[in-house]
């Protein structure tokens, strides 16, 4: 059983959280003035908790909503195998949030509203993505969402709680380039899953910003938001080797997108993932190197 759930959070997904509060405290261990370990933990574990929420939700209610069928493209989800009942997975999803929840609740202690707010717009982000009459990914706001969620709020927002408090806005300001690249690659990675579903995400009438380009629009913006990760590093005035780094694995990467059918993209999407992990731990070694 235990395996079952492991493979159901979907762990290959699970590097667009880590990687951001990753990088977001490796920042504030160098440049807040002080640092906890015991927050990091819970950051990081409030995090992972609240995009396993989301994955157990966007596999709940795409079930429920017929989005999920056997001629989907990507893994297998559980329900579909008959390894978990919806009633399974609705429940490990009240657990997940839960979970969340409850770390929320001491970074609330630790931040004071403005954490109360972003707490109740991640609970609200996670339900809404995939449930409700207007779900984010049924019209073409999925690529938005993970954008703010895993770049900016992920990035400065884990960063924020580490400053001496009461920090000021303007703080954050020399960190705004990191989130932006965390966001872009979070986007290219839901940009990739909804280019392989395009042709059972039409048939759920499920208006993704894939369907709404088509493939091979949805190809070009894939390559353009990965050379703007290169971009992005230039104009945050980083190292030349890292902005040349992300310009050979993001070319490397878009010339793979245009050379798989949809059948073939789900290594494609495991390898964005990969990107966007390693692509952590490459800002992160050069902040340990100034």
């Amino acid at each position: 059983m235990l395996k079952i759930w492991f493979n159901v959070i979907r762990p290959k997904t699970l590097s667009a959280s880590v990687a951001p509060i990753l990088l977001s405290q490796v920042l504030a261990y160098q440049f807040a003035g002080q640092f906890s370990w015991g927050l990091a933990v819970v950051i990081s574990a409030c995090g992972l908790f609240l995009q396993i929420s989301a994955n157990l939700a966007n596999d709940y209610f795409d079930d429920k909503s017929g989005v999920d069928t056997a001629l989907r493209l990507g893994p297998l989800r559980a329900m579909q195998t008959g390894l978990l009942t919806r009633q399974q997975l609705l429940q490990g999803m009240r657990v997940s949030i839960f979970v969340a929840c409850m770390l929320g609740f001491y970074l609330i202690y630790r931040g004071g509203p403005l954490y109360l707010l972003l707490g109740l717009l991640s609970i609200a982000g996670v339900l809404s993505y995939s449930a409700g009459p207007r779900p984010l990914a049924s019209h073409a706001l999925g690529e938005v969402s993970v954008f703010v969620f895993f770049g900016p709020i992920a990035v400065l927002g884990a960063l924020y709680l580490q400053f001496p408090q009461p920090a000021a806005p303007a703080d954050l300001l020399p960190f705004l380039g990191y989130a932006v690249h965390m966001g872009l690659l979070a986007a290219a990675i839901m940009l990739v899953n909804n280019i392989r579903d395009i042709k059972t995400d039409i048939l759920a009438n499920k208006i993704t910003l894939a369907v709404r380009l088509s493939a091979p629009w949805s190809r070009v913006l894939y390559t353009v938001l990965l050379i703007s990760v290169a971009i992005t590093a230039y104009f945050n005035g980083q190292a030349n080797w890292v902005v040349i780094f992300a310009l050979i694995v993001g070319l490397a990467l878009a010339r793979l997108i245009f050379r798989r059918q949809a059948q073939h993209l789900n290594r494609q999407l495991a390898q964005t993932a990969a990107f966007m992990l390693v692509w952590s731990l490459v800002n992160i070694a050069e902040v340990m190197l100034l």
